[in-house]
């Protein structure tokens, strides 16, 4: 058998190339849009052709690469009859296997994440009659599970039955490789680590710990993260009911990309938040292309269908960009400044800033009581500590609630390093009157400098 797991360290997502060397075939399972050369190119080298396609589920969070795979190999798709898919594929059901020559990957249907949910058992057969792993999808994590997406309690009620039926039964030995670890949003309290044991999930994972279904479901529905960015999205391209386009950006002149923006477009300033900071094209939204889940970030607050203009630090950053953004459907990136700020400043158009403030700035502040903070973090983050009297808005949820927000005051935006909080910042500041202030390095730098919490 040859085995290779590929992690998208930026989203998390994990995806796996399986072959046989003796039959010079290979399956490759959960495919990334961005990482189809990669599948080739591994297979070419072991001396594989991939033959297979099989989608463990529905994603959610990112757009498969199936098709773009497919249209290259001639591959055939495999996914379970409940995805509801409109392009050329086959199905698995319960117990369907897929043999390659001496590996052999059957098909456990895995209902809880997504109805249409598989876990795959891999054999190989010139090693043991035994299943010698399982790819779990999303129904099991390293140190967690699946978040029921579609059904709330009654998906989770399915989960508790998948776990009970198709994992707990295996040996300890079983190896478990994931369709996800830390960094994406399918579920939470992931390991970093991309592999385990079915021995090691039934001893440490909180999930296998509830003897009751009603406690499990209580314990899968308490401070569940939020959807992906652009679920509906993402869900209606991986089904074949929306096109996957391709973006093309071309150089645009400052002049150009104001008049595009004041016709609807975005500019997405993809520079670190002290340098949109300093100087950034009024109305900019701003989300570091270096920092964590940027495309899931850009998708969150950029509607389907809005054209895009990238602001890059440097040329390469527009083609990252793209790359990245195709993972979540963000396709209509139109063009990119060709001369960044140098020729946005030349034609003298709008500009903002954005003070960068430090922990001790912040408290000087509210010793005062001139500011009010605004924690935008998720939920579990708020719960485990947070600057006494701050609002709670998390990142996602800022936009909607943004009338919740003192007109009349400062804001000091503050998330666990300073990276979330400007994006937000640059997303409100359109909707709501300033002054605004970006707390560099967040609660981290809070907590360094030995300023208290509370959890109340």
């Amino acid at each position: 058998m040859i085995f290779q797991q590929l992690l998208n360290e930026e989203s998390g997502c994990l995806s796996y190339l399986i072959g046989c060397a003796q039959a010079g075939r290979a399956v490759v399972v959960d495919p990334g849009r961005d990482r189809v050369h990669d599948y080739i190119r591994i297979a070419r080298k072991k001396g594989l052709t991939i033959t297979d396609v099989v989608e463990t589920h529905t994603h959610a969070d990112h757009i498969s690469g199936n098709r773009d795979l497919a249209a290259v190999t001639k591959a055939a798709i495999h996914v379970h009859r409940a995805a509801g898919v409109m392009f050329p594929h086959e199905t698995l059901a319960d117990g369907d296997s897929l043999r390659l020559g001496n590996v052999e990957l059957r098909a456990c249907h895995a209902p809880g994440h997504t109805p249409d949910s598989l876990c795959l058992l891999v054999t190989d057969h010139a090693r043991a009659a035994e299943p010698w792993f399982v790819l779990t999808g999303d129904t099991l994590f390293v140190g967690s599970v699946g978040r029921p997406d579609l059904g709330g309690a009654s998906a989770a009620e399915d989960l508790w039955e998948t776990l009970r039926r198709v994992l707990l039964p295996l040996s300890d030995g079983v190896e478990v490789y994931p369709a996800h670890g830390a960094g994406s949003s399918c579920g939470r309290a992931m390991s970093a680590k991309a592999a385990s044991t079915i021995g090691f999930e039934r001893r440490f994972n909180p999930a296998f710990h509830f003897d009751s279904k009603a406690r499990f479901v209580d314990f899968i529905m308490e401070g569940m993260p939020p959807k992906p960015a652009a679920f509906e999205t993402i869900v209606a391209k991986n089904r074949g009911l929306l096109p996957l386009t391709a973006a093309k950006p071309r150089p645009m002149s400052a002049r150009e990309a104001w008049e595009a923006a004041q016709a609807g477009a975005v500019i997405l300033d993809l520079r670190d938040p002290g340098t949109h900071g300093e100087t950034h094209p009024a109305g900019a939204l701003n989300v570091w292309i270096d920092g964590p889940q940027f495309p899931e970030r850009v998708a969150g607050f950029v509607s389907p269908g809005t054209r895009v203009i990238v602001l890059a630090q440097a040329p390469s950053d527009v083609d990252r960009a793209v790359q990245a953004l195709s993972r979540v459907g963000v396709d209509d990136v139109i063009g990119y400044l060709q001369w960044g700020m140098i020729d946005w400043r030349d034609a003298a158009l709008p500009v903002e800033t954005v003070p960068q403030i430090s922990a001790w700035d912040l408290h000087t502040l509210l010793e005062s009581g001139e500011a009010v903070v605004v924690d935008v973090r998720e939920p579990f983050e708020w719960l485990e500590g947070h600057v006494q009297g701050a609002m709670h808005l998390p990142m996602f949820e800022a936009v909607a609630r943004a009338a919740e927000l003192p007109a009349d005051r400062p804001k000091a935006v503050v998330c666990a390093g300073g990276l979330r909080s400007s994006t937000t910042i640059s997303a409100l500041k359109r909707r709501v009157p300033g002054p605004w202030f970006n707390v560099t390095g967040g609660m981290g730098a809070w907590l360094k400098a030995g300023y208290g919490v509370t959890r109340a």
